[in-house]
């Protein structure tokens, strides 16, 4: 009976996601047949005629389903993916579906019945709507229950929590933690979070059965690895699906091919750096250049305003150029606003003379959350991280990237350690990944594990989620001062 039920909802949630995706097509095919139409005919006479009405491409059943085939061979309507991953995928299934369907066209010479002016604009519209609609559509699907696995997590340690928090802020992956269960008396039947911990791992049976548990977590890294492969078998004769969190935090696993030695039982990780790769580090390049490129000309009034407005509050430069860490550790000199006082660097050295608390935050994070050197203006600058607006123009001159580790002073450099040779193997980056990590919340040794985390993890599409997350935390003002 459980069986049945569990088949019915995962058939209802196709449906749902079918559903959500035919509307983002058709209202792509809308996007694009009124630019079409009402747009381009408006600024290009010379463009032939188009006879064909909006009822005319619905009657073209077979375009839809060309998209949703690519949907489904790509695994978008059984997987279970964070948002950004899910939109990579998504965008790779759109391009080809859209790149099949000019394919027929022209070879079929369907030209004069199909514009293929309509066929770009549907699959330009399609990279955003696709994405956008699936995001919203599953928020209201785990709302009302639909999209939605109830899942229990064995181990209450810190994998099992740090596992709780993301499944808690990913919500568009559609798993919902029932609670824990862990053999350390000390933490049976307490509430962490509000997910309780309820009783011993070896009752995970029970629990499965009792609360129509879908996913089983194991989240246990520090079991042996007997141990650890009895569980997991144990755990896969009674959850649909199992998944097990290995001790490998740290490791780079975004760009790993997993690799099946048959007879020997064995799991080789053919991890790859990307940024070691030249044709990598072109593309990294030519994308700075193109977006900043796009971005000057509304960059530029507003580096030219803020300027002013620094120079009108205080007297001096507005755009200060200070010596920091850069690729093969060569230092440059990044440009920032002045967001302090002209003898800054003086009332600092005073402060920390002075005052052993003051002291003892800087020497934890390098930064003072309620600094009296700040100016008004200054403080907005930081709050919105505007203050490294002129950093575009390090970026022109190849000195930085747009994404990247942060841009370390030269007196930092002792505390990199061990990880100066990893973080400096790339340009630093205006924004990274620690920005949109909580930025000045996050402790100093945490951000360099971020910073190295992220070149040993580099991706194209990753540099792009790092922006738009950017544009969120800037908006929301997250972590600055």
């Amino acid at each position: 009976m459980i069986g049945i039920v569990r088949l019915f909802r995962g058939l209802i949630k196709v449906i749902c996601l079918i559903f959500i995706d035919l509307i983002s097509f058709y209202l792509s095919l809308v996007i694009a047949w009124t630019v079409r139409t009402e747009i381009l005919s408006s600024f290009m006479s010379n463009l032939p005629g188009f006879p064909f009405s909006y009822s005319y491409y619905l009657s073209l059943w077979w375009i839809p389903l060309i998209f949703m085939f690519f949907l489904l061979y790509e695994g978008l309507y059984e997987k279970n993916l964070p948002f950004w991953d899910e939109a990579r995928v998504t965008l790779k299934a759109v391009s080809l579906a859209s790149l099949t369907i000019m394919t027929i066209v022209t070879l079929g010479k369907m030209q004069d019945r199909v514009s293929r002016i309509v066929l770009l604009g549907l699959w330009t519209s399609s990279l955003f709507t696709f994405p956008l609609l699936r995001l919203w559509g599953k928020k209201c699907l785990y709302h009302v229950g639909v999209w939605r696995e109830k899942v229990l997590i064995l181990g209450a340690g810190n994998a099992g929590m740090l596992t709780m928090e993301g499944m808690e802020r990913e919500k568009h992956m559609g798993y919902e933690v029932m609670g824990f269960l862990d053999d350390d008396e000390l933490k049976r039947g307490k509430v962490f979070k509000g997910k309780k911990v309820f009783g011993r791992i070896r009752h995970f049976p029970k629990f499965v059965k009792e609360l129509n548990i879908s996913t089983v977590i194991i989240a246990m890294p520090s079991l042996s690895p007997e141990r650890l492969s009895t569980l997991t078998a144990t755990v896969q004769n009674h959850s649909p699906n199992t998944m097990v969190i290995p001790d490998l935090k740290g490791i780079a696993l975004l760009n790993t091919e997993l690799l099946h030695l048959f007879y020997e039982e064995l799991f080789l990780m053919n991890i790859r750096n990307n940024l070691k790769s030249t044709p990598n580090r072109l593309i990294k390049r030519l994308f700075d250049m193109l977006l900043s490129t796009v971005m000057m000309p509304l960059l530029l009034p507003l580096i030219g305003i803020i300027g002013a407005v620094i120079r009108w509050e205080t007297p001096g430069p507005a755009i200060y150029a200070h010596d920091r860490i850069g690729k093969n550790g060569k230092t440059f000199r990044c440009y920032k606003f002045r967001t302090m006082q002209k003898d800054a660097e003086e009332k600092l050295r005073d402060m920390l003379e002075k005052d052993e608390g003051i002291r003892s935050e800087w020497e934890r994070t390098w930064k003072l959350k309620e600094d009296p050197r700040i100016t008004r203006i200054g403080r907005f600058l930081r709050r919105t991280s505007l203050d490294e607006l002129p950093q575009i123009f390090n970026v022109m001159r190849g000195e930085m990237s747009l994404v990247g580790p942060r841009p370390y002073l030269l007196r930092e450099q002792d505390t990199l350690k061990s990880q100066l040779h990893v973080i400096c193997s790339t340009k630093p980056g205006i924004t990274g990944l620690w920005q949109v990590s909580g930025r000045s919340n996050t402790g100093y040794e945490y951000r360099l594990k971020l910073d190295a985390w992220y070149v040993m993890n580099w991706s194209l599409w990753f540099d792009i989620a790092i922006l738009f997350k950017t544009i969120r935390v800037v908006t929301k003002r997250e972590g600055a001062y």
